[in-house]
């Protein structure tokens, strides 16, 4: 792309975009050397993702702009689903058992969990002495079960996790996009997935974990997971650590103003009812199997 024909600046979601005389192109800084990426893609014969317009020893990275096709958020994340599982499907490799990197994520988890544990429990004894309740803090009291049934759940997966895993000479992994969300992907006549900044090689769960995780207040994730797994299915231990990890929720405070305390609030408590009703579905679809096998 030529900057000096560029006629018209816009901005759109904090993205720049550049409008020449006869096409539109989106401009970021460079963030990683992301053609390393796009080349590993290209010998996968994954090609869903936008090639550069520039050379990669360039300071910015130049992409074609994209005219999003109109369709619903539910459409457009099956679509998602379907690329994300091709994505794994091209990049799954298998490797020896990493017991490094299983124990750290085993301790550096169960560590989180310990402290999320005490965290809550402590906040609990301290809002519970309060004369008076905030709206937050009556919200938060109201669903605290749940929060440290989420824990219990956790901290018994990882355990079996770990204990499985030692049991294994083999795993398997995945290219990671590593930022997954409605945002970075796109849709005209093809699907794209954008903003491969963050990626690397690990365990597959998580781009599907970070996608639930950031729209889990938009989506009916339960149903999105069970495309995703027909496409692309989790062993044993990869479901394990999936379930683990989800149901890990997050450090809350109540240092801003009462009302956005209550949104924030709002939002972990959503995420811990939706969570719950997803590993409650599982559980169910889990013993309805194992009764079918008896009968």
């Amino acid at each position: 792309m030529n900057n000096n024909c560029s006629k018209k600046i816009s901005y759109k979601k904090n993205t720049k975009v550049v409008e020449s005389n006869s096409h539109k192109y989106v401009v970021k800084l460079k963030k990683s050397n992301t053609s390393l990426i796009y080349d590993y893609l290209a010998s996968r014969n994954f090609y869903n993702y936008l090639p550069k317009e520039n050379n990669s020893t360039d300071t910015q990275e130049v992409y074609r702009y994209i005219e999003e096709k109109p369709e619903s958020i539910e459409d457009k994340a099956i679509d998602l689903v379907y690329i994300l599982s091709l994505l794994h499907i091209k990049t799954t490799i298998y490797e020896d058992i990493n017991l490094d990197r299983i124990k750290e994520v085993y301790e550096t988890n169960m560590k989180n969990i310990n402290s999320l544990n005490t965290y809550y429990h402590n906040l609990q004894d301290y809002i519970e002495n309060k004369v008076y309740m905030s709206p937050a803090e009556y919200l938060l009291i109201r669903n605290i079960s749940q929060i440290y049934h989420l824990l219990t759940f956790s901290k018994n997966s990882l355990d079996s996790w770990y204990e499985e895993k030692k049991n294994n000479n083999k795993e398997r992994t995945v290219l990671l996009h590593n930022n997954l969300s409605l945002d970075h992907f796109l849709e005209d006549n093809r699907a794209y997935l954008i903003s491969w900044d963050k990626a690397e090689r690990g365990y597959v769960i998580y781009d599907f974990l970070n996608f639930y995780k950031n729209e889990y207040n938009h989506l009916e994730m339960k149903s999105l997971f069970e495309i995703y797994q027909s496409k692309y299915q989790y062993t044993k231990e990869e479901k394990m650590l999936f379930l683990a990890l989800l149901s890990i929720p997050w450090k809350i405070d109540f240092n801003d103003t009462n009302y956005n305390n209550t949104l924030k609030t709002r939002l972990l408590v959503n995420y811990v009812i939706k969570t719950s009703k997803f590993l409650s579905k599982d559980d169910e679809k889990n013993q309805k199997t194992q009764e079918e096998k008896l009968e």
